[in-house]
């Protein structure tokens, strides 16, 4: 019965995981705000009844015993501290390890022993409470176990506060009370009936409970239930009377001092049941924004018939041409209209924002300046810029690397920064946007830079450049052979890098997505790495050229321009051929030449495709330019996959083959 709900779950519960992460962040900057750890208690209390739900009973203790420390933490008997933040990004990561269990397996058994951090956990919740200075005051009782007593002003909604101020004017008593149950009681609803049932005998009456009604009754709530009481009986005897009834587990009683939001200045505590009006808005906001979980392979297929839908477009084109046919215009520009938007629709529900691949990295910057030892401020710039949704499962590896060599290779020790005149504090900036048809993602740092003479040592050790060659090259040349697999400047190995494993996974991963990598970096100042990638990876804008009787594609987002050049325009500097362009130097290179098909004598007249790799240009040159089209991106298979010169093919109007043209690949 649950099965057909795990993949609903495993969903849910990964939202919930990167929501608790990002809350327990801020919380480590800022531990006094008990709205956030409020925040964090409610995520982890949800994710306890779900897995309870789900009968992952694992999972549900580990967050139960978080719960616990964090109820602490918020009731003000705990200081939050950077070892217990320590511990509880310790039970996430279990929590995690568990999910990965699940969704592998099925089962939340993992190999860590969890009963071993549960105890180290306890060890919080039982140690001697620190009482809040800010209290106006409190009561035990005495006689009664399982009951804790307190009384303090609580903010509450403002339609619980005006009754109980009327209740209060005729002479009754107002309490908060919280009834909790043993753990793996039975019937728990018909218990919490019975406690309402003898209130009702002790001739008071229950105002509001969390969860409501309605949940209570559908058993739709984990151990606990709050409520707001009417009543002229003592807590004393309300309490003797309640915790003599079976499964309760304790129950904490306050006195309530109704006051209204607005007529608080300062608020010492709020229960959970106060949180109701900000979640009744939010369930509102809900409403006016609804969504639908679709799974990945409906989207799948349906960009595969919108991809049949823009050849068929294009081949009832072709048949148009050829028979001069043009009572049909009319209709065929509105289908192609159609066809445009629909495309644009469809592309929009592939999009997702790039957030979902940047919230992963705080926490690992945090882990990762702990275990170096420095100290890190973490930006994160326009997370709200959009990607398709192939990317998101991508780019997320290539980002890693580059944030794990940012802040081991690049930001400086504490002490170094300083002798530098630096500020003690390194920065590593994360940001993207969208610059024309493409996604630029950037990672920066303002740490010590890339050695390019030391780059230029390891090269020669390795033999991937010859003396000679080595005067000859550009900076951007030279910064290009971190790209090469195993080379590392680092000379000793660490848990973190040093293996010559990373710079070059960044650059087949952006490849192998059609995009491309540079790196810009000044000594002592920083370096910054910059991806481009397209903005789809289905339907593409092209420019159709041919070479020898072919076809083929390439990508628009690679070309910056198209010239016509003659054989006397030409020079060569350093053995490459080049062409000057407004005092820009670019060398280019013939297309049949790269891909080795026979072709004529070169002509005098040449057509020159200007093509952009990061932040340097090359021109290809062709025989024809046949002009722009939307292309379907087809892939070539595994059989290919080493094909660097090609990134996939395209189906033309006429029902013929154009291989797109890997431009990153190529130069």
């Amino acid at each position: 019965m649950m099965e057909e709900y795990l993949g609903v779950f495993i969903d849910e519960t990964k939202e919930y995981l990167q929501q608790l992460n990002d809350t327990l962040l801020k919380i480590e900057e800022d531990p006094d705000n008990l709205e956030l750890v409020n925040d964090a208690f409610r995520v982890l209390h949800t994710l306890k009844g779900m897995a309870g739900t789900m009968g992952f009973n694992r999972m549900a203790k580990l967050c139960h015993i978080m719960e616990n420390v964090l109820d602490r933490a918020r009731n003000g008997t705990l200081k939050i501290s950077s070892d217990i933040m320590d511990r509880i990004f310790k039970g996430v990561d279990l929590i995690s390890k568990a999910l990965e269990k699940i969704v592998g397996e099925g089962s939340d058994e993992i190999e860590e022993d969890v009963d071993l951090f549960v105890d180290a956990l306890k060890e919080l919740t039982n140690a001697p409470q620190v009482r809040n200075e800010e209290k106006i005051g409190e009561v035990k009782s005495k006689g009664n176990e399982g009951v804790e007593e307190t009384v303090e002003r609580i903010v509450l909604p403002d339609e619980v506060a005006n009754v109980l101020k009327r209740a209060k004017a005729e002479g009754y008593k107002t309490y908060y009370m919280k009834v909790i149950l043993k753990e793996g009681t039975q019937l728990k609803s018909a218990r919490i009936y019975l406690v309402l049932h003898r209130i009702e005998e002790l001739k008071g009456e229950v105002v509001k409970t969390n969860p409501s009604i309605e949940e209570i009754e559908e058993e739709k709530f984990e151990n606990e239930v709050e409520m707001f009481v009417i009543i002229r009986e003592d807590k004393g005897r309300l309490s003797e009377v309640l915790t003599s009834i079976a499964d309760i587990d304790r129950v904490i009683i306050r006195d309530v001092e109704p006051v209204h939001e607005e007529k608080v200045a300062k608020i010492v505590e709020k229960p959970e049941i106060e949180k109701m009006k900000e979640e009744e808005k939010r369930e509102k906001k809900k409403i006016s924004s609804q969504t639908v979980r679709v799974d990945i392979e409906k989207l799948d297929t349906l960009m595969d018939l919108m991809g049949e839908l823009v050849i068929a477009r294009s081949r009832i084109v072709e048949v148009l041409k050829k028979y001069n046919i043009k009572e049909v215009d009319e209709g065929l520009t509105q289908l192609s209209r159609i066809t445009l938007d629909l495309q644009n629709v469809v592309m929009k529900i592939r999009m997702v924002p790039i957030a979902f691949v940047f919230n992963r990295f705080p926490r690992m910057v945090r882990d990762l300046s702990k275990q170096l030892n420095k100290e890190i401020n973490f930006v994160m710039k326009g997370e709200e810029t959009e990607l398709d949704r192939t990317f998101v499962e991508e780019i997320g590896e290539p980002i890693l690397h580059l944030l794990r060599n940012a802040i081991d290779h690049g930001i400086e020790s504490k002490e170094e920064r300083i002798a530098k005149g630096k500020p003690p504090v390194g920065t590593v900036v994360l940001s993207a946007r969208h610059e024309g048809n493409n996604v630029v993602i950037e990672v920066e740092d303002d740490g010590r830079g890339i050695d390019k003479e030391k780059v230029l040592r390891k090269a020669f050790e390795k033999g991937l450049v010859s003396e000679a060659r080595a005067a000859t090259l550009s900076d951007q040349e030279i910064l290009n052979f971190l790209f090469v697999p195993g080379f590392s400047t680092r000379e000793d190995v660490s848990e973190v890098s040093g293996r010559g494993v990373g710079l070059d996974v960044v650059k087949n991963v952006v490849e192998s997505l059609n995009g491309s990598v540079s790196i810009e970096s000044e000594k002592n100042r920083g370096t910054k790495v910059t991806i481009r990638l397209p903005l789809t990876l289905a339907i593409i804008q092209a420019l159709l050229v041919k070479v020898s009787g072919f076809v083929y594609a390439i990508p628009i987002a690679n070309v910056d321009t198209t010239l016509r050049v003659t054989k006397g325009e030409i020079q060569r500097v350093q053995d490459r051929k080049v062409i000057v362009i407004r005092g820009e130097v670019i060398p280019i290179r013939e297309l049949w030449e790269i891909l080795q098909v026979p072709h004529e004598a070169t002509p005098e007249t040449m057509e020159v495709v200007i093509v952009r790799v990061g932040n340097r240009k090359f021109g290809i040159v062709v025989d024809e330019l046949l002009g722009q089209d939307d292309i379907v991106i087809k892939s070539l298979g595994k059989v290919f996959s080493d094909v660097r010169e090609f990134s996939g093919a395209a189906i033309l109007g006429d029902g013929s083959i154009a291989l797109i043209v890997n431009v990153s690949g190529i130069v």
